[in-house]
């Protein structure tokens, strides 16, 4: 007996390690340009992607990507615009910070035992970002001088909430932002160990410490080659714009300020909701295009064609085979 409840424990304790739990500012339904992804909270040990393709256009919406019990709920929609089955893809390893105003971090994408991604996201208010950059903790001693800079690590951005894998970037950017200066310094992929060490990043007479890696979606990243302590080629700065960014409300994040790729949608947060869009869109039905040939008051000259096809044997044994096709334009009054 005391065996068959430790067993028990321990089950219901690794489910529970197990299971992911999403963050709330992260539920609910988004759209971007080609489709809709919802985030639901549920009691599955596994929460899974839900994903709908706005394909021909817009104008057919297509449940590419959803637990298996949603067809329970509500059957799919069988025809060339889709498969068979959805695809089946579960969110593991959700890794957040949170503050008021944003969400921020990155999540895996489960597609097989041998495929998978991790997608770092900022969201801030409704809209979800791909790409963030987040400040730096720098050791104090190695924050000198007499004006205050700051260095932002970046991501490695993807392409978004996709239905298959994606290959990792190759490079990603830092930023080391001093005043109306701002320095985009790369780093690419690299096979070395993970360091935790600061070089120096120097140009003219401007020099700060910054550091050798960037670890990001399980890769190293470097902006050094091998085991130097300085970076080389450093290029000049760019003018530094706030407007050009968006932070958060606490200033340890930000994002270029362009078009988020998600939105939320409003008051839309469950499946029954989701449904609602999916057939509301493909019950629309696109309008005839218009004639090839607009209609007119053409005079076709019908007796002169007589006339010049009457003695032609080759165009009269055509005519006769037309007639089994349908009338032609002459004989509609046309």
């Amino acid at each position: 007996m005391k065996k068959l409840f430790l067993s028990i424990f321990f089950l219901f304790v690794a489910i529970n390690l197990f299971s992911e739990v999403l963050p709330e500012k992260l539920t609910g339904i988004w759209e971007a340009k080609d489709r809709y992804v919802f985030f639901e909270q549920n009691d599955r040990d596994e929460s899974e992607l839900v994903v709908v393709l706005k394909t021909y256009y817009g104008w057919y919406l297509d449940r590419a990507a959803e637990p298996a019990d949603f067809a329970e709920k509500e059957s799919r929609t069988r025809n060339s615009a889709t498969t068979r089955n959805a695809e089946h893809i579960k969110i593991l390893n959700i890794e957040t910070k949170e503050t008021a105003g944003s969400l921020y971090g990155s999540l895996d994408l489960y597609f097989s035992r041998w495929q998978e991604n991790t997608i770092p996201f900022l969201i801030l208010d409704d809209s979800l970002y791909l790409s963030y950059f987040e400040k730096d903790e720098q050791p104090d001693d190695e924050q000198t001088g007499s004006h205050t800079w700051q260095f932002y690590r970046g991501v490695a951005p993807s392409k978004g909430f996709l239905i298959s894998p994606q290959s990792v970037p190759t490079n990603i950017t830092g930023y080391i932002i001093d005043g109306e200066k701002l320095y985009d310094v790369r780093y690419w992929q690299t096979d070395m160990d993970l360091s935790t060490d600061y070089i120096t990043f120097a140009y003219k007479e401007d020099s700060y410490q910054i550091p050798k890696h960037l670890r990001s979606c399980n890769t190293n990243y470097s902006c050094v080659s091998g085991r130097s302590k300085k970076v080389r080629n450093a290029v000049k700065p760019f003018n530094y714009k706030a407007e050009d960014f968006i932070f958060n409300d606490d200033n340890t994040v930000f994002t270029r300020n362009e078009e988020p790729y998600l939105k939320r949608l409003a008051s839309r947060d469950t499946f029954e909701e989701l449904i609602k869009i999916v057939k509301e869109a493909n019950s629309r039905r696109k309008p005839d295009p218009p004639a090839l040939f607009p209609e007119s008051n053409l005079d076709w000259h019908w007796d002169l064609i007589d006339l010049l096809e009457k003695d032609n044997k080759l165009i009269q044994e055509v005519r006769e085979r037309q007639k089994e096709f349908g009338s032609r334009g002459k004989d509609r009054g046309k």
